[in-house]
């Protein structure tokens, strides 16, 4: 018997830290409802086989110690991970498979058993039923039911091995004295693959032997062409270096005519720099310079009018004022006389009004002047500001050198611009290496097409690039030919390759054929089997249904583990779909126990584990739930430990007769 010890909680759902010792062979934890019992029975689940990804843990840790009969288990289930201790030493839980990293989960190795074979028998929470397909997927498990009870075992082993031949490892030296790896249709798949290969291949090495005449023929005519355009070559780039040679005679001649056209314009030379700086101006400078003497000689005469114009009311407003003041005398000295007195008041009047006059004309002529004066400061600053681009620091000196140019500004762009025509001609003109050069190109017939001359580097271009492709041409119809006598030796190689494919094919399916043959003969003794072993979960079943029911209950499990059951209430046997409408909660709660213990019993074979019950009778009436409670109690708990979790603390009087028989234990600290 495998029994559960202890379990040691940590920082996980409501527990903080909470121990859990198991030391009866039937523990019974009864307390309210969200106190706490699922979690511990799911902490026990989640400890036994981790899942990838667990929303139970957190950074918290189950702690389970396990023993058997021989040795002693420790399971510490972390956030990161597990670990498994044997007797206390580290167990590894990571092996090897054709080259994949397997993990063993604590339950696989201790129980032998899988996460879902587990769930289905020993480990039942509240409302679950049987996966009984989840059940019969699992091969090794079904066989060694199967084999349960019988002398002879050769029936699963053989279809075990049957299978590995036919679906897992076909191995080259283990069974044939060729290459082949993998499955067996993979290798009967691989050897049609790589036959086909060698006929296409041989297929398509046969046209290509055949295609000897074209290349030869091809490689003919391609020689032909690229005579043709060495040919082309040769006459283009005659006439090319004939216009050459033409052409920088002619640069010779104008170059001649040019150099004793500069030597007569000889005198404007010093003028070029100065031209070409203004000519560098911007239009409204040059503008500015050509109309700067007139503007500033306008300015000039306007400014010297104005400032006549002023030193005359100056002069005439000092006279009108000593006037004035004259007539101010006398009419005060002549005051007894009122006609004298008020004529030269009356006099008075219109000489100041006239000196006022004045005095507004001489304020106006002086903004007039200043005005001048800074329009006269300003254009002699732009000029001076322009004429320093010139390197001449007189101005008088600079506006004679403009007048100077501008008078002869054609003789000066006639010699600028037969001074770069000179340098360009020097530029193109041929040295005596390239004249040599040249004349070993002109053949001594033909004219000259001058079309071809205007585009001779394009046609020449051309010309070079059908040549390269030419021979490029050339040089593959010559591997082509090379290839052509490999590949017929290539073609023997593959006859002698695709002989032999032909022989392993064949080799392959023939035994494709007997394993298939055995294979069938196997199964339908296996299937045979698979009945027997029905019929005895069946005895087995209704006889344990009826002492939990206390009813006789007849179950029926047929060959792929589903199951009908017969009740006497009702007339036809019920199938698994029907159990749960046709019949009460309680009883399917008792069918669901019972499939669970068969199977337990069977797939565990001699492994007795631990059965972890929650609620298993929570719809049953208080009759059936102290008979199935006692079966659990008095027959199960003395081949399997069991723990039982309820939240029924009412039911616990019921069970004062059988109180020596279990532990009650609870969920509070």
């Amino acid at each position: 018997m495998i029994k559960i010890k202890r379990i040691l909680i940590e920082n996980v759902g409501i527990y903080r830290q909470r121990e859990f010792i198991f030391e009866h062979p039937c523990c019974l934890i009864v307390d309210r409802n969200e106190a706490g019992k699922s979690l511990l029975a799911n902490s026990i689940l989640e400890a036994l086989y981790p899942l990838k990804s667990s929303h139970l843990l957190n950074n918290g840790n189950i702690t389970i110690e396990i023993e058997s009969e021989n040795d002693f288990y420790q399971i510490i289930r972390g956030s990161n991970g597990y670990r498994i201790l044997k007797n206390g030493n580290p167990l590894k839980f990571e092996t090897k498979n054709k080259g994949r990293i397997v993990k063993k989960s604590p339950g696989e190795i201790i129980f032998n058993l899988s996460r879902e074979v587990f769930i289905n028998t020993s480990f039942l929470t509240q409302k679950a039923g049987v996966n009984t397909k989840e059940l019969y997927s699992i091969t090794s498990f079904l066989e060694r039911a199967i084999d349960t009870g019988f002398q002879d075992t050769s029936a699963s082993v053989a279809l075990a091995k049957i299978k590995e031949a036919l679906h897992e490892s076909i191995h080259a030296g283990s069974l044939f004295p060729f290459a082949t790896k993998g499955k067996l249709d993979t290798a009967i798949k691989s050897w049609k693959e790589k036959l086909a290969q060698y006929q296409e291949k041989k297929s398509h090495l046969k046209s290509l032997t055949e295609l000897q005449a074209d290349i030869i023929e091809k490689y003919a005519q391609t020689m032909h062409e690229l005579e043709k355009i060495n040919n082309k070559l040769t006459k283009i780039e005659s006439n090319y270096a004939t216009w050459k040679i033409q052409r920088d005679n002619l640069y010779r001649r104008e170059l001649e005519k040019l150099e004793r056209r500069n030597q007569e314009l000889k005198e404007f030379e010093k003028l070029v720099d100065f031209y070409k700086n203004f000519e560098n101006l911007k239009s409204e400078e040059q503008q500015f310079i050509i109309l700067y003497e007139n503007e500033i000689q306008t300015l000039l005469q306007s400014l010297k009018s104005k400032q006549q114009r002023q030193k005359e009311i100056k002069i005439l407003s000092k006279k009108l004022y000593l006037l004035v003041l004259i007539i101010a005398l006398l009419s005060i000295i002549a005051g007894f006389i009122n006609k004298i007195f008020y004529s030269g008041i009356l006099l008075s009047i219109p000489l100041l009004f006239y000196q006022l006059k004045l005095y507004s004309e001489n304020k106006k002529l002086t903004n007039e002047i200043k005005e001048l004066q800074l329009k006269n400061t300003s254009l002699s600053e732009h000029a001076q500001q322009l004429i320093s681009k010139f390197s001449i620091n007189d101005a008088s000196e600079f506006f004679s050198i403009f007048k100077k140019m501008n008078m002869h500004k054609a003789e000066i762009k006639e010699f600028i611009e037969n001074a770069k025509k000179t340098e360009d001609y020097k530029k193109n003109l041929l040295s005596e290496e390239e004249i040599k050069f040249y004349e070993s190109r002109i053949l001594t017939d033909g004219e000259i097409n001058y079309e071809d001359i205007e585009k001779y580097e394009q046609k020449k271009d051309e010309l070079l690039r059908t040549k390269e492709e030419l021979k490029d041409k050339i040089h593959q119809l010559q591997r082509d030919y090379e290839k052509i006598i490999q590949r017929r030796k290539e073609i023997e190689e593959l006859d002698e390759k695709i002989e032999a494919s032909e022989k392993y094919l064949k080799t392959l399916e023939r035994f494709k054929k007997a394993l298939q043959k055995s294979f069938e003969v196997i199964e339908t003794i296996t299937e045979k089997h698979h009945e027997v072993w029905a019929e005895r979960l069946n005895v087995s079943a209704s006889e344990l249904l009826s002492k939990i029911t206390g009813k006789t209950v007849n179950i029926s499990f047929s060959k792929d583990l589903s199951f009908n059951i017969k009740v006497p209430e009702i007339e036809y046997d019920l199938s698994e779909k029907e159990i749960e409408t046709k019949l009460s909660g309680g009883m399917v709660e008792q069918i669901y126990l019972t499939v669970r213990l068969i199977l337990a019993q069977a797939l565990s074979k001699n492994i007795k584990i631990p059965l972890i019950l929650d609620e298993p009778f929570a719809h049953s009436d208080d009759e059936r739930f102290i008979r199935g409670m006692k079966y659990l109690i008095q027959e199960i708990a003395k081949s399997n430990q069991v723990i039982i979790l309820s939240c029924h603390q009412n039911r616990l009087n019921l069970l004062k007769e059988l109180e020596g028989d279990f532990k009650l234990i609870s969920v509070n600290t």
